[in-house]
């Protein structure tokens, strides 16, 4: 099956999707920045060959340290990070208290201390 871009540029396509990349994905760069540490996510290979299947990422963080990632093995963290994201971010807009994890109540109520606390 024929694609418009290589593997790794489809990888950094659906990361761009999943929240802790979309809020700073407004490039035409070819890269993404993850929003809670800023590291820059970028495709590898030859990105002007849609049959290239290179699997891997480059990662650089804030401090200019750069390391190759499995791509496949990057989505998985990434969308397990999303999920918690998703989960942790107002659950109970989301959700009856009842149905939630500990994790959530937790989250919840301390969310809802500090917010009173620094009137956010």
């Amino acid at each position: 099956m024929t694609h418009a871009h290589s593997l790794s540029r489809r990888y950094i396509d659906a990361l761009r999707q999943l929240p802790q990349y979309a809020a700073v994905t407004q490039n035409n760069h070819g890269y993404i920045v993850h929003a809670l540490t800023g590291a820059c996510v970028s495709p590898l290979g030859d990105l002007s060959d849609p049959d290239d299947d290179t699997e891997l990422l480059q990662v650089e963080f804030a401090g200019g340290r750069e390391v190759q990632v499995l791509a496949s093995q990057f989505f998985g963290l990434a969308l397990a990070e999303a999920v918690q994201l998703e989960a942790m971010t107002a659950p109970l807009d989301v959700y009856r208290e009842r149905d939630l994890t500990p994790l959530q109540v937790r989250a919840s109520q301390l969310g809802e201390h500090l917010r009173a606390k620094h009137g956010l």
